[in-house]
């Protein structure tokens, strides 16, 4: 039986069922074991050990304590996540978030490949937490994690990164750009356009470069895309990247075969390893959403004779 912790995969169980009892002793016995292994994950080294296959670097060690569970999913969005190296992440960072109908994604990457890269990135995820708790918008938020990664490290690292949020009930996606590679949005499982807004400078690098808030209406079943250069740019032997087009081609042809969101994602990230012939030289991130719209959730269908409610545009 699968266990799983929401959406989350942690593992098979085997269960051998006595006479007379069903499959769905088995699925309630799996149940209850996902909510052991979240429960005692966080302070387990047992768990960390079992589940490992080779000695993690600092920078990963404290990348992996830092980001939220690889995959998500309620009424209204899919949240997938991956990152490669596994165990020798050094900047590259992913978050998000669910407050309400809000959901915030936040995409990171620190300059160099080691353990300052890891702290940058740290820091960086956790200013914005602080601000995002408080209520402050994307701009505000940004503007406020410079503030912390130029207090402590002065000009020497910086780190860029994509901030957005998506109103489930609407489907309206806000975000800026801080020296980030566009975002891109696959509609309708094939059609496929970079969400463009003028980016800012990087954050710690104080160029006084303004920050733009930029927002996009999306349709039920619309993907997100948030990536870091280290997707595009990984190279085979013949110095060929996966680029972009390989990114998203990618993700629309596994669309098409009918695999669940997580699997697309550990596929892909298989393709990235391998096309970096099992060496990356950079981190790879892939962050992706999707918006099931409201008419999946029953609370936020319109009632008869309701009258719509336009979207605020502004």
């Amino acid at each position: 039986m699968p266990i799983l912790g929401g959406t989350e995969r942690l593992g098979v169980l085997r269960v051998d069922l006595a006479p007379g009892a069903g499959p769905e002793r088995a699925a309630v016995l799996a149940s209850l074991v996902a909510l052991l292994l979240t429960s005692k994950r966080p302070h387990s080294d047992s768990y960390a050990r079992l589940v490992r296959t080779e000695a993690m670097n600092v920078a990963a060690e404290m990348q992996w304590n830092l980001m939220p569970p690889l995959c998500f999913a309620n009424d209204a969005v899919t949240i997938v996540a991956a990152v490669e190296p596994a165990y020798a992440i050094g900047g590259d960072a992913f978050d998000y978030a669910v407050a309400g109908d809000q959901i915030h994604l936040a995409v990171w990457d620190a300059v160099r490949h080691d353990s300052r890269a890891g702290l940058t990135a740290n820091l960086a995820v956790a200013a914005c937490r602080n601000q995002r708790r408080q209520g402050s918008d994307l701009v505000a938020t940004g503007e406020k994690v410079e503030e912390v990664l130029v207090e402590h490290f002065g000009h020497s690292t910086y780190v860029t990164a994509v901030l957005a949020r998506l109103d489930s009930t609407t489907g309206v996606l806000s975000w800026s750009n801080r020296g980030h590679p566009a975002p891109v949005l696959i509609r309708g499982g094939r059609w496929i356009t970079t969400l463009s807004c003028p980016p800012s400078h990087p954050l710690g690098t104080e160029l006084d470069v303004p920050a733009t808030l930029c927002r996009e209406q999306l349709e039920p079943g619309d993907r997100i895309v948030l990536y870091t250069d280290g997707v595009t740019e990984a190279r085979d032997r013949c110095g060929h990247e996966f680029g972009l087009d390989g990114l998203t081609d990618f993700i629309v042809r596994h669309h098409a075969d009918g695999l669940p969101f997580s699997e697309t994602m550990r596929r892909l990230m298989h393709a990235i390893v391998d096309h970096h012939a099992g060496q990356p030289a950079d981190d790879a991130t892939v962050l992706c959403l999707e918006w099931l719209g409201p008419s999946r959730n029953t609370e936020l269908r319109p009632r008869e004779n309701s009258t719509p409610v336009p979207i605020d545009q502004e």
